[in-house]
């Protein structure tokens, strides 16, 4: 165990589990140690590893199978790009959003055209990112959630619907 004095006991603990991970003695894909293990080792309580966890899975580090284990789901640095990505995504989709509703009708076909080219190169990122998704899952040996992902609309409109949330 790392020799981590300083914060809450659960966050030390995440720590120790997050370097763990982050240096392949918990490689992504494999299961940790089970909570009585953790406390055991970690001298800590039930919930000092559940609030652990909690901030392992919320970080996108592990992913619990109930009646089972807690999974490495990615590295730490798999998880930042991921989210980095992602908030990128937002900011673009909330910059395109601003735009059209700063637009006047009949305001010009070029704004309206560069509009869509950048609708366009976000859905083809959307769908990069959805492939790597799809990759991940498949790495940790999961099925792709592919109700919950943004998928265009089937009505063949083109506009992508909202992600369904847990």
């Amino acid at each position: 165990m790392a020799d981590l004095q300083e914060g809450p006991a659960y966050k030390r603990l995440a720590d120790d589990l997050r370097s763990q991970i982050a240096g392949g003695t918990l490689g992504v894909g494999t299961a940790l140690p089970s909570a009585s293990q953790l406390v055991r080792a970690h001298g800590v309580s039930t919930t000092v590893v559940r609030d652990a966890i909690r901030i392992l899975r919320e970080e996108g580090l592990v992913y619990g199978q109930p009646g089972k284990a807690v999974f490495v789901r990615a590295t730490p640095e798999e998880s930042t790009t991921e989210r980095l990505t992602l908030d990128e995504l937002t900011e673009g989709f909330q910059r395109i959003q601003e735009q059209l509703e700063g637009l006047e009708p009949g305001s010009g076909r070029d704004a309206v055209e560069d509009l869509r080219a950048e609708i366009a190169d976000l859905r083809r990122s959307v769908a990069v990112l959805q492939a790597q998704l799809i990759e991940l899952y498949g790495r940790v040996g999961q099925p792709y959630p592919r109700d919950k992902a943004p998928l265009k609309s089937e009505d063949g409109s083109g506009r992508l619907r909202k992600a369904v949330s847990d």
